[in-house]
């Protein structure tokens, strides 16, 4: 490709170093044992931050939501559960809206919070969950007849132990082992505790005496909420076409960090993808509503400045990749694009940009050029960093002083500038 050299009055100022648009975020784990003392799970708990030692004041919406979005997006369920079974919190409104659908059945335990009240749509709600193959745990169970409509949906039944005996519940594990339901006995603080419920007939643990949760901590994007409902309402439109949406991610490069991270999720089966439009293709529609949804109610408890400069250099540089790609007919523009874009998240999520590619379903010539500046879209990334940072001789190398290469590489800068203000905009 031709390289443009161009005069220092249109040359673009090289990034000033700014802030993260990142936040750190904390989920704590504690596993969960076999009567043979088997770790066979882990419980995902919500942390405010990094010394809690509870929940906090926090509703339990954001908790579930948060706990959910995290241990995909920003943490990663691999690295939490080492390949285990996760229980994860959910609320009434979690249950009815199916945003546990997030996860795959095959990785997680809806654990029921003892909170939710068994109606009709509970009830269906519960029905819909089993169904689609997930396992169903009832939480905090305490023997309230009103909760008795709950147990034909569930697996696993788990009962606070702490400051009680083994025969305040004699009656209520009889009752669930004839039902054919696990009996988890959680809270267990001695090995007195645990000996006198496991002749009780539990068959799962947790508490203290085994392990205190140990928490994890990543780093959150932070979500703008109008992007969200905007792409939400698209979503929801049928007439609205992919290219479409793919226009509306390419405007938000923390949600297109997060789509990707989705894609790598065990529900979508880790597979490798090149483009956004790709990428939202294989989530689904219905399925990425549901995410934004978790998103949104996540963000409210998170809300923090954007740092405008940083994304908007992130859709300069991934449309200036595009734009160059399109220019010269020598390999696919939305993968350019996200070369591009990508090539800035690192500075977006405060994060090594190879702890950022090991989160990401990219494919090989898409993390090439990225890490080793190898492969096809390694030259036209080299192009972009180069005028992006002033390094002029890089340019000119390029270009080979062409007048009329200059003047098309002015071009598409400012193009993608004013491209990119207008989709922070609005506009």
């Amino acid at each position: 490709m031709g390289g443009i050299p161009v005069t220092n009055s249109l040359h673009p100022v090289a990034p000033v170093s700014s802030p993260s648009l990142a936040q750190t975020v904390y989920i704590a784990r504690q596993p969960i044992f076999d009567s043979a003392n088997q770790r066979i799970a882990y419980e995902l708990l919500y942390r405010e931050n990094a010394t809690a030692t509870s929940a906090g004041m926090s509703a339990q919406d954001v908790m579930c939501s948060d706990t959910a979005l995290h241990a995909v997006v920003s943490i990663g369920l691999d690295r939490l559960t080492d390949g285990a079974l996760a229980y994860v919190n959910v609320t009434r409104e979690h249950l009815l809206g199916a945003l546990y659908k997030v996860l795959d059945p095959s990785t997680v335990v809806l654990e029921l919070l003892e909170s939710i009240e068994p109606d009709d749509d509970i009830i269906a709600a519960c029905q819909a969950a089993v169904d689609d193959g997930y396992t169903l745990a009832l939480d905090d169970y305490d023997g309230r007849p009103s909760l008795d409509v709950l147990l034909p949906f569930v697996r696993i039944v788990k009962l606070d132990v702490l400051g009680k005996t083994a025969d305040d519940f004699a009656e209520t594990v009889r009752t669930l082992r004839e039902r054919q339901i696990t009996v988890l006995a959680e809270r267990i603080e001695t090995t007195d505790v645990l000996e006198a419920f496991r002749q009780l007939g539990c068959q799962l643990y947790q508490g203290y005496l085994f392990s205190r949760p140990q928490t994890f901590n990543g780093r959150a994007i932070t979500a703008h909420q109008a992007a969200l409902i905007r792409i939400m309402g698209m979503l929801n439109q049928p007439a609205i076409t992919d290219s479409a949406l793919d226009d509306a991610f390419s405007a938000q490069p923390t949600l297109t960090y997060a789509l990707l991270r989705i894609v790598n999720s065990a529900s979508f089966g880790g597979r490798s993808i090149d483009s956004i439009g790709h990428a939202i293709r294989l989530i689904g529609r219905a399925s990425l509503s549901r995410w934004l949804m978790v998103m949104l109610v996540s963000s409210v408890a998170q809300q923090g400045p954007v740092m405008n400069e940083m994304v908007l250099q992130a859709l300069i540089r991934g449309r200036f990749c595009e734009l160059l790609t399109v220019h010269n007919s020598d390999g696919d523009p939305s993968a350019r694009f996200l070369v591009g874009m990508l090539s800035c998240i690192d500075l977006l999520l405060g994060l090594p940009l190879t702890d950022v590619l090991e989160r990401l379903p990219v494919n090989a010539d898409v993390r090439n050029a990225l890490l080793r500046n190898t492969g096809p879209h390694a030259q036209t990334l080299a192009v972009a960093l180069a005028y992006d940072g002033g390094r002029w001789d890089e340019v000119d190398s390029w270009t080979g002083g062409s007048a009329e290469a200059e003047a098309t590489m002015t071009r598409f800068y400012s193009d993608a500038v004013q491209w990119a203000k207008a989709r922070l905009t609005g506009e």
